[in-house]
């Protein structure tokens, strides 16, 4: 009996199973199985019975990112959250919500913002990107300058273990700091510890006005003093970044709150110009690094002497990224900018590159001291070692 019948024999109608094509390789490891389970009773079977029978799964949500991570030792299943697609609970006075994983963020935003609340989280609306793909991945985007990062706004999950067990780390009250966070364990694990099956997660009341402002210049260092003078004026932006292409570096901010506030704000600055839209590249490679906020503008130039594509600075976060679009070399290429982001205090990963050039080292760096520790909580969580193994850093 191959893996599809066994499958549907143990879980008949609870569990929807169907073969995996191309299409539905993970960075080039191509699974024989598509298992999107029905509820969480049935997700939490099927990750038990893929622990007891060794069977590798990779969790995906809208797949958005399912190629970020080191490639997977082995895969036999995906595992997806498709189903699990409803809001559990809404809680307007605590300004929280718990929603199923594989919820889409753009939906859910659209359901809050109903009720005069939103999502704080960056995300494009037709990305794909679900809420447990963008806990489990820690995604933050610019505008964590105002909002925070996932692991900041989670407040409570639940998640289904290799051994069959579903544990819960859950408050709806945004104050509650008793015992262990759990949360700040799984959020950004890239699905290494277990399978997510719902999230709560903070609100935020809607802005009376959101507003851009965009303005180019000519060098890092014009676009660099402009960006000083915001963060260092009666400004509060909601988000600051400067986006190189083609020698032309475009300076983007948002403000969001009262009205008057944002008003005020966007009178003090020189008047806007039209945004210049970044080329959509196909890039072959992406790279991502966190340094002290004092290093990133010489980091973010050192990316652009490499020959980036496009370079974007977030100035208040210390957060870089750039690609390329036919970069050659990867990995002495990685391995360069990973030294000057080392020696400057901070961390790079690779967020993509060609699949057979990819291995855990090449996206997360050599092994830390604290990896014994890491490798730890992998045996805690996921014995079994079937959940994402090889992807998350260290090879786990």
């Amino acid at each position: 009996m191959d893996l599809q019948d066994r499958l549907k024999e143990e879980f008949g109608s609870a569990v929807e199973i169907a073969p995996a094509g191309g299409d539905d390789a993970v960075d080039g490891v191509r699974p024989q199985l598509i298992a999107a389970p029905k509820d969480e009773a049935a997700a939490q079977a099927l990750a038990g019975w893929c622990g007891r029978e060794k069977i590798a799964v990779v969790a995906r949500g809208g797949g958005s990112k399912i190629g970020w991570g080191a490639p997977p030792s082995r895969c036999e299943v995906i595992l997806s959250s498709r189903h699990l697609n409803k809001v559990i609970d809404h809680d307007t006075g605590n300004a929280t919500v718990t929603a199923q994983s594989g919820i889409n963020l753009a939906e859910l935003d659209r359901q809050m913002r109903e009720q005069e609340q939103f999502l704080p989280l960056d995300f494009d609306d037709h990305s794909g990107a679900t809420l447990g793909g963008v806990t489990a991945t820690n995604h933050s985007g610019a505008t964590r300058l105002r909002y925070k990062t996932p692991r900041d706004l989670v407040v409570g999950f639940t998640a289904v273990l290799s051994d069959g067990r579903l544990i819960k780390n859950a408050s709806k009250v945004v104050k509650n700091v008793s015992g262990y966070d759990l949360g700040k364990l799984f959020v950004g694990s890239y699905g290494s510890l277990g399978f997510l099956t719902s999230v709560t997660i903070r609100l935020r009341p809607v802005e009376e006005q959101s507003s851009w402002w965009h303005h180019n210049y000519q060098s890092w260092e014009e676009a660099a003093g402009m960006a000083s003078e915001i963060l260092s004026g009666d400004f509060e932006p909601a988000l600051l970044r400067v986006t190189a292409q083609k020698s032309t570096f475009a300076l983007a901010a948002r403000f969001d709150g009262i009205a008057e506030s944002v008003q005020t704000q966007l009178q003090q600055l020189p008047p806007g110009e039209k945004e210049i839209a970044s080329e959509n590249i196909h890039s072959n490679l992406t790279i991502r690094a966190h340094l002290p906020i004092a290093k990133t503008l010489s980091f973010a130039q050192k990316m652009e002497e490499e020959g980036a594509s496009i370079v974007q600075w977030d100035a208040a976060l210390g957060v870089v990224s750039a690609s390329w679009k036919n970069a050659s070399s990867i990995k002495s290429l990685v391995e360069k900018l990973r030294a000057h982001a080392t020696l400057s205090g901070g961390i790079l990963f690779v967020q993509k590159a060609p699949s057979d050039q990819k291995d855990a080292e090449l996206v997360w760096g050599e092994k830390r001291a604290d990896f014994v520790l890491h490798q730890q909580l992998k045996q805690r969580f996921d014995a079994a070692n079937i959940f994402s193994p090889g992807r998350f850093w260290g090879g786990l």
